[in-house]
């Protein structure tokens, strides 16, 4: 094909978040001119802390992006306990971190978000920066023009819209019709805790003895998750428990705060050691997050609007996956969109990229469910977790889609 024919494709996404930034990143470096369109006034991450997974991690890197150029730190070990405290299980991922290509790392969420935002809106020398559009809520999309319309009455045209607005999406109900999430029963407390200052409190110091390490504390239907981030001097806790007992709001999924007398009465029979670092928490940094499940969608896309993320296949935190899925999905989707495809090209392969990522997206979300159910659940007991992890963590997804793409092209000159 001619120079003259490689016309850039104009990429719309709506939502400024990981996924949406990881597909401006992957789009821009098709060559294709990007616009982001994202509803808030700074386009900024939720704080909180993010698991960059293997399968993920290998990604970033593949776009130069490094995680520890910002502050993610190494997962070397997992400790899970009961509720009172007594050990369950012990796993050293140093030793087994050789059976994948990329370490399973922790970080910042601002931290990852305000590195892609840069490498997607940086201005270099072979590709023009991505666009991104502040306080630009999308309140209407034409999948077969790939249209969408913002609050304030503007139209912007592009070739491809590509939905990564959330749970709450937006563009979903232009696939998939009228479906919703819902609440899943279970919330969470969300705070970060100094290291510093776990390890200056007696009750508390043994927890953070060792870099790296992922705690996890089990109730039948509760459980807390701690873990460093930010070259381990910051610890980000999670704390996972019936929404009833704290009368979590729904909304998209963030409430506004929480009393610490609430985290405390929920997890008032786990171990002492818990109380002693509740009570470094500063109380006006506890959030709670109503955790939202949804019904499998029966279509990603229709005609030239796709959807990635969230807004596909919302992903309960318990596999700590949604970020990777989500950038999983965006890489695939550039890469089924090189540069030089006509407008035209793009309905049949967004169903190819529906047919690359549905069954690991779904299988993935299923199996976040699994985990996170309660221990007197039977299911809790249906995995096999060795074979999961080597199956969530081995997968390049960059490389599949290549791969499934050849393919397809293959088959297509045969016809």
């Amino acid at each position: 094909m001619g120079p003259t024919t490689m016309r850039p494709l104009e990429i719309l996404i709506v939502g400024g978040g990981i996924g949406g930034l990881m597909a401006a990143v992957a789009f821009r470096s098709q060559g294709h001119n990007v616009t982001i369109l994202e509803k808030t006034e700074l386009g900024q991450e939720t704080g909180a802390a993010v698991h960059i997974c293997p399968n993920a991690h290998g990604l970033l890197r593949r776009y130069g992006i490094l995680p520890e150029e910002f502050g993610a730190n190494p997962v070397n070990g997992v400790a899970e306990y009961f509720h009172d405290g007594t050990l369950r299980n012990e796993i050293n991922i140093a030793k087994t971190a050789s059976m994948f290509p990329h370490l399973w790392v922790l970080g910042h969420r601002i931290a990852l978000h305000d590195k892609l935002k840069d490498v997607a809106t940086s201005v270099d020398d072979i590709n023009r920066p991505a666009v991104l559009k502040t306080c630009s809520r999308v309140v209407e999309v034409d999948p077969v023009t790939a249209t969408v319309i913002l609050e304030d009455g503007t139209n912007i045209k592009g070739d491809l819209v590509i939905g990564a607005d959330g749970v709450s999406s937006v563009t979903r109900k232009y696939v998939a019709g009228d479906i919703k999430p819902f609440a899943s029963g279970k919330s969470a407390f969300r705070f970060f805790v100094p290291h510093d200052r776990i390890r200056a409190c007696p009750e508390t110091r043994h927890l953070v003895e060792q870099d790296g390490v992922m705690r996890i504390w089990f109730g039948n239907d509760r459980r807390l998750v701690m873990y460093p981030c930010n070259n381990n001097t910051t610890i980000n806790c999670a704390a996972i428990h019936p929404s009833s007992e704290s009368a979590a709001k729904v909304d998209d999924g963030w409430g506004s705060g929480v009393s610490k007398d609430t985290l405390l009465a929920v997890y008032k029979n786990f171990a002492p050691e818990m109380m002693s670092l509740f009570k470094l928490v500063d109380p006006s940094t506890l959030q709670i997050w109503s955790l939202l499940d949804m019904d499998r969608i029966p279509r990603w896309t229709t005609g030239r609007l796709a959807l990635l993320g969230d807004a596909a296949h919302p992903t309960l935190p318990n596999q700590g996956q949604g970020a990777g899925i989500a950038m999983e999905d965006a890489v695939s989707l550039a890469v089924l969109m090189p540069l030089g495809i006509s407008p035209n090209e793009i309905p049949e392969r967004l169903e190819l990229y529906q047919e690359v990522r549905d069954e690991r997206a779904h299988r993935i979300q299923e199996v976040s469910r699994v985990t996170g159910a309660d221990l007197d659940d039977p299911i809790s007991k249906s995995l096999n977790m060795f074979e999961f992890t080597v199956y969530n963590f081995g997968h390049d997804e960059w490389q599949n889609s290549t791969e499934q793409l050849r393919n397809w092209e293959s088959s297509r000159t045969h016809i």
